[in-house]
């Protein structure tokens, strides 16, 4: 066996050995939800049985599980989206001023990252039960908004840093304002940025639990908190935790995958396009 086949025949080890490890789990979810409930903690394990969409059904008509999934989208991609436009922005300010306290600046919106959520949970939940945007969708988009804009800021200012300021002033040139430059010119360049910052944003706001624990009830209550009630005192009602858990992964898997096409697409559009 000559060296370079031993080299393959390592790299797929490898390969096999991380798909093992991270698609296990995700094996587990899906059999467990497809598994009645008696044979759910048999011994030995059962892993031949006649699978039954019992727990889905459950979910689904028992809870508003369906309502609780809309809250979600609607935290997730409003925060998402405002994070994008308020963290390009602001990235591209940061990215073409030239100053000596620019990075002063940079340092103080990163350190809004930086805060434990535990310590601002408290003033949070005071604030918005003051004005009234207690148990609503529009407050956690507030408060993932705060983290989430940081870290779009931060990743955006990178990619802004590596396109041109020759191309913006060829641009100007021709007649284009500062805004048309941005978003004719600029902001294409960057689309595997908004990508890569889209996808982070979306999946800490999808899979948060502290923050729509404590500011929000029965109004805008989000889907990981919908799983986390079948964990009572009384009963764990694996089954229905296991089929929710699997609803939960869809959404944010279908999320990246989008945004990969967008990314692919990024890489290859622009002027420095090979």
């Amino acid at each position: 066996m000559t060296a370079n086949a031993r080299e393959k025949i390592l790299v797929y080890i490898l390969i096999a050995v991380v798909l093992i490890v991270f698609m296990t789990p995700i094996y587990l979810i899906v059999v467990s939800s497809l598994k009645p409930s008696a044979l759910m903690f048999s011994r030995p394990p059962t892993f031949i049985f006649t699978p039954t969409l019992q727990h889905y059904y459950d979910l689904f008509t028992m809870r508003p599980f369906h309502l609780q999934i809309l809250n979600s989208l609607i935290v997730a991609l409003g925060s998402t989206a405002f994070s994008l436009v308020v963290g390009s922005l602001a990235a591209y300010a940061i990215s073409r001023i030239k100053s000596r306290w620019i990075n002063d600046v940079s340092f103080w919106i990163l350190s809004m990252r930086m805060f434990p959520p535990i310590a601002v949970v408290v003033p949070y939940y005071i604030i918005f039960k003051s004005i009234g945007l207690l148990d609503t969708p529009l407050a956690l988009i507030i408060v993932y908004s705060t983290f989430n804009i940081p870290l779009t800021v931060w990743l955006m200012k990178g990619f802004f840093d590596e396109v041109p300021e020759a191309l913006e002033e060829a641009a100007q040139v021709d007649g284009h304002g500062v805004i048309a430059t941005f978003w004719y010119v600029t902001l294409p360049l960057t689309a595997p940025g908004l990508a890569v910052a889209a996808v982070f944003c979306f999946i800490f706001s999808w899979n948060e639990f502290l923050f729509a624990l404590m500011l929000t009830g029965s109004k805008a209550q989000t889907v990981t908190i919908a799983v986390m009630s079948f964990w009572s005192s009384d009963a764990v009602q694996w089954g229905r935790i296991m089929a929710g858990s699997f609803v939960v992964l869809i959404p944010g898997v279908i999320f990246v995958l989008t945004c990969q096409r967008w990314l692919v697409k990024g890489l290859t559009m622009g002027s420095v396009k090979g």
